[in-house]
């Protein structure tokens, strides 16, 4: 389940870069960081494969897009590359009730498929 997830938000990464492309291409200008976040809301309503993700970890995903963007805009990184599925390591959950659990099991002897563990 964690890989998936980690699958999926390499995927909305590269969806937001082609659509930070695209807007600048078509309107010279970048999205916002709520802009970004709206979108990634957005796709992932539009997309069942998205919504493997839960909603604030996509907009964590825009917002390291947004961050990515931010660091070119400064001079102090290359443009945004697109990511590749095994170089996307990690997700974020901003929100409180989750724990990394060391073991597999959770509950009533249920076997869990990630590392993760709602509190």
């Amino acid at each position: 389940m964690l890989e998936t997830q980690l699958e999926v938000a390499c995927k909305l990464y590269n969806t937001l870069l082609h659509a930070e492309q695209e807007e600048y291409e078509e309107n010279k200008r970048t999205m916002s960081m709520n802009e970004l976040r709206q979108l990634a809301l957005d796709l992932r309503k539009q997309n069942k494969e998205f919504q493997a993700l839960h909603s604030q970890v996509a907009q964590q995903v825009a917002e390291r897009f947004y961050r990515a963007r931010e660091r070119l805009l400064d001079g102090l990184s290359n443009k945004p590359k697109e990511k590749k599925p095994h170089k996307h390591l990690s997700l974020v959950y901003p929100q409180s009730g989750w724990r990394l659990s060391d073991t597999r099991q959770v509950g009533r002897e249920k076997q869990v498929e990630s590392s993760f563990a709602a509190e």
